[in-house]
């Protein structure tokens, strides 16, 4: 029987990576803590401007959390979260309730002494694929990406993931495609994030301009709201398309998948609604033939090993996503039962998430 004792949100602040090439950005951890002095960690997604919202939004949820009898990860969203979420529902509060929801079941796990996989029903592979994210911006150019790309390969990636149309006109895009894929050479795959286009016209003739360079699949190539205009724009291409970060809720991934607007769905469980969500929309997309590859521009401790639990107990699960840059501040305060190796993460062993957090180190990385 779990009783939360006390609930403390962390917005660690943004660092650049050391070779200068991304600003970094603020990330939210929390922490929950038992009656009995059990610790279990969660994550939610961070928005700009909005990460303060989201901490007080925790707060007041932590409060009708510790008044819960025995707070298990369904408890906490039949009675408190869920109630809440049809009245103008939000991602800032979706946000809000993964952390709590993952930080629930983190406890969960510790108390079965299981790894989160064992609990969610055992892992169906014991190694997950994971894709870098180059994160590269219109002050880089199509060299300094493909070069970057390159460095990843030789680190062991076998995928990474570039953004082409944040190049100040087409003719540079299709450079850094181009460019990109002759470092990764055959090998390695290549993702392309569109990052949602305004005109759709111009991002189907991005797609069509690229299509000879065989890009595993097109991100965001318009709103993921718009999903008429998805659906066409899928119609209108043999390349996947990707979708799904910017939504939370079940309801958005049915209607999704209902149009046959998307290859693969990349919701982000820290912004998504949590695990259990998660897992439904997995299970949805399976049944319609669609993969899930969980989105995460998020820390490299938390919510990175959540991704890597449930890319292991779902079949339709190709890829787990990388922050690349975050890798460096992560490892100042915490320690992940998984390492990657050629490309591909190692199962976790440990009991819960299998991440452990030095939270004075943590405090000094905090706004």
């Amino acid at each position: 029987m779990v009783k939360i004792a006390a609930v403390t949100p962390f917005l660690v602040a943004p660092r650049p990576s050391s070779d200068g090439w991304s600003r970094g950005q603020i990330t939210i951890l929390v922490k929950l803590e038992t009656s009995d002095g059990l610790i279990g960690w969660g994550e939610a997604y961070a928005l700009t401007y909005r990460e303060e919202a989201c901490k007080h939004i925790i707060l007041n949820l932590a409060e009708d959390l510790k008044a819960l009898a025995h707070a298990s990860p369904r408890a906490f969203l039949s009675k408190i979260a869920s109630p809440m979420a049809t009245k103008h529902p939000s991602i800032d509060y979706a946000a809000a309730v993964s952390a709590l929801e993952i930080a629930l079941w983190d406890l969960t796990a510790k108390q079965a002494g299981l790894p989160l996989h064992a609990l969610l029903g055992g892992a169906v592979k014991d190694h997950i694929a994971i894709y870098a994210n180059a994160w590269d911006s219109p002050k880089q150019t199509p060299e300094a990406i493909a070069e970057r790309c390159a460095r990843m390969r030789d680190e062991g990636y076998r995928a990474v993931k570039i953004y082409p149309l944040r190049q100040p006109n087409l003719e540079r895009a299709h450079q850094a495609v181009r460019l990109t894929r002759e470092a990764l050479g055959d090998e390695a795959d290549m993702m392309l994030d569109f990052a949602v286009q305004k005109d759709p016209r111009y991002a189907l003739q991005a797609a069509r301009a690229f299509a000879p360079y065989r890009p595993y699949w097109i991100e965001e190539p318009v709103a993921g709201d718009n999903i008429p205009a998805l659906a066409e724009f899928r119609s209108r291409t043999d390349i996947r398309i990707t979708t799904g970060e910017r939504q939370s809720g079940v309801r958005h991934y049915r209607d999704v998948l209902h149009h046959r607007a998307a290859d693969v769905l990349n919701p982000d469980v820290t912004g998504a609604g949590g695990i259990l969500t998660m897992l439904e929309v997995g299970a949805m997309a399976g049944a319609h033939s669609v993969m899930i590859s969980p989105h995460s521009w998020n820390s490299t401790t938390v919510a990175y090993m959540v991704m890597i639990h449930l890319c292991a107990v779902m079949e339709n699960a190709p890829f787990a996503e990388l922050y690349y840059d975050y890798l460096e501040l992560g490892a100042e305060f915490g320690d992940c039962d998984s390492q990657i190796t050629d490309g591909f993460a190692s199962l976790p062993q440990k009991p819960g998430l299998g991440v452990e957090i030095d939270e004075t180190a943590l405090r000094t990385l905090c706004l």
